[in-house]
């Protein structure tokens, strides 16, 4: 079975910064390169060389070198990147997503998509931040809006899609807009009797509300961010800005579209980053935590029962100590999964650091949660991970807590699972424990 992994955004990291990104699903892969500097109070204690190359400097070195990252910020973005800052260190802001308007060592300006992490150097917390050039990206947006004003002059050779419906039956349309959908010519697609296929099948109700918001005059113009559907059977997201016009003495709607497949693949990149750890692409210690944080809110609501598991895989450190991180790195790679194979789809598997991982088991209770892991410690127990030396095994001690009345925060019940675990490896490891009382 495949566990569900999903739902917050923010994130934390605590892998080394001499690890290489994580490898992720190939739909998601584009053609770019990450920069990631990390500092503290905007002092550069680390940078690699992708993000000297993003604002002109030969390296990473060269970096270290510069007194403030705020050197390499627009003067009108100081005030917010300060801000941002103090609020993610000082615990009132969660690490998350942002765009900033940065200068270039030659002093030009261009545009940045950052994630913040927020990470523990050399045994303080500082900001490890990950960029991406986006200036490319918002120029094209911005030629988007542009093209409605140059429209009548450019409408026949732009490279943007134009298309006019009414009642998403089509009346014209542009090259760009056909190709966008895989169809050889305009006439090609003129000759369907509705757009709406094309679209995937979650738009087509609020397709028909802003339809007719449209043509009664509610609105001027809308803009949406659409999944489409090829005749190739591919897939890809598009941009629409509709608005209505007069086409041969009828109402109809004027559809500008721009292919922001590429984009939407970058956005799902950098979320998975900042939810899933690089090596297990097991759900990171932040997201797990704020999914048992709203998994008990919802399941005390409802007088539901709810588990929490505590997992550490035994010698791990002799492992690593002999065979080296590399096996290290697939023993951990093995267990996970494991894990996604044996647990349900409801439950939830994250690294809560090093070799010590967490379960969030849902409208589960503590015999049912003993059941489960007993059988997911077995099933971990077979695993064989090859080596220099011939083949070596893992064993773990699992540690068993659940909610308990009157409990408003995760961390009672993740003390007792702590306990629980620790009388685990008391008792032999291999093993798994509930916790007493």
């Amino acid at each position: 079975m495949t566990t569900k992994q999903r739902q917050p955004i923010a994130l934390r990291s605590t892998d080394n910064m001499n690890q290489p990104l994580p490898v992720l699903d190939k739909r998601f892969q584009i053609d770019s390169h990450y920069g990631v500097v990390v500092h503290r109070n905007f002092k550069p204690l680390y940078a690699d060389d992708n993000y000297a190359r993003t604002f002109g400097f030969d390296s990473g070195a060269a970096i270290l070198a510069v007194d403030s990252l705020l050197e390499l910020i627009a003067p009108h973005e100081h005030e917010t990147a300060v801000r941002d800052y103090e609020a993610i260190m000082a615990g009132r802001d969660n690490p998350g997503i942002h765009t900033y308007r940065n200068i270039g060592n030659d002093g030009t300006e261009f545009i940045v998509l950052t994630v913040d992490h927020v990470i523990d150097w050399q045994g303080e917390p500082a900001m490890q931040i990950t960029v991406m050039d986006l200036s490319a990206q918002f120029d094209t947006l911005q030629q988007l809006h542009d093209s409605e004003r140059r429209y009548r002059e450019l409408v026949d050779g732009s490279i943007q899609g134009i298309l006019v419906h009414r009642d998403f039956r089509p009346l014209f349309c542009n090259q760009a807009f056909a190709g966008m959908f895989g169809f050889d010519s305009p006439q090609a697609l003129l000759a369907t009797e509705s757009i709406l296929p094309l679209f995937s099948a979650d738009f087509h109700q609020q397709a028909r509300k802003n339809y007719h918001s449209l043509v009664s005059g509610r609105k001027n113009n809308l803009i949406s961010e659409i999944e489409c559907q090829r005749i190739d059977g591919k897939t890809g997201w598009l941009n629409l800005l509709s608005r209505p016009i007069t086409w041969n003495g009828g109402q109809a709607i004027q559809v500008t579209a721009m292919d922001i497949s590429r984009q939407h693949q970058l956005r799902k990149q950098l979320e998975y980053r900042a939810n899933y750890d690089g090596l297990t692409e097991l759900l990171n210690r932040r997201a797990t935590s704020e999914i048992l944080e709203a998994q008990l809110v919802s399941h005390r609501l409802q007088a539901l029962p709810l588990c929490c598991v505590l997992i550490d895989l035994d010698d791990f450190k002799a492992v690593n100590d002999r065979f080296g991180h590399c096996v290290g790195d697939e023993v951990l790679r093995q267990f996970a999964v494991t894990c996604r194979h044996h647990l349900r789809q409801t439950d939830f598997v994250g690294r809560w650091g090093g070799e010590e991982f967490i379960l969030v088991l849902p409208n589960t209770i503590a015999e049912q949660a003993r059941i489960l892991t007993e059988r997911l410690r077995q099933e971990i127990a077979s695993i064989a991970v090859a080596t220099s030396s011939g083949e070596i095994g893992i064993t773990v001690c699992m540690g068993i807590a659940d909610l308990r009345d009157g409990e408003k925060s995760a961390e009672p019940l993740l003390s007792r699972a702590d306990r629980a675990l620790y009388a685990a490896k008391h008792n032999g490891k291999n093993r798994v424990e509930l916790a007493e009382g």
